[in-house]
């Protein structure tokens, strides 16, 4: 990852949740977030796994408790304290009861060099937005 100093610039953050059935997720998904990390694309900043039984209760999970969640074990430990325990109940909502899910809060550095030239040059980034990929679907077939 890029060392950070006094004038780090930070990318636009993000949250996502992943539910997983409980056959597990492929090796491709996590890898390939693994991938945007390792690329410096993305840094995670938070990463929780969450169990979420029958009844609607919630618990934590390591990731290197549950096999299939080994492509995660680069991120045990990531936290930037962004995510906390509401968030987790909030995530929850997205997620079927049985399944496991996989909340993350992350940067996105491939953005950070142009910012700290508009920086430089007196702009600055004012906004970041986004627009659901099955809204854009939507958009093209009208």
């Amino acid at each position: 990852m890029p060392e950070q100093d006094a004038e780090h610039v930070l990318g636009p953050i993000d949250l996502l949740v992943v539910e997983i059935p409980p056959a597990g997720p492929g090796p491709r998904g996590f890898g390939a977030l693994l991938n945007l990390a390792e690329r410096d694309l993305v840094r995670i900043l938070d990463l929780e796994v969450v169990s979420k039984a029958a009844d609607g209760e919630m618990s934590l999970v390591t990731p290197s408790a549950a096999p299939e969640l080994s492509a995660l074990t680069p991120f045990i430990g990531a936290s930037s304290g962004l995510l906390d325990a509401d968030d987790i109940r909030e995530a929850g909502a997205f997620i079927e009861p049985g399944n496991l899910g996989v909340v993350v809060i992350y940067e996105n550095e491939w953005i950070v060099s142009m910012e700290a030239a508009l920086r430089g040059e007196g702009a600055r980034l004012a906004a970041t937005g986004r627009i659901p990929a099955a809204d854009f679907e939507a958009a093209l077939e009208d």
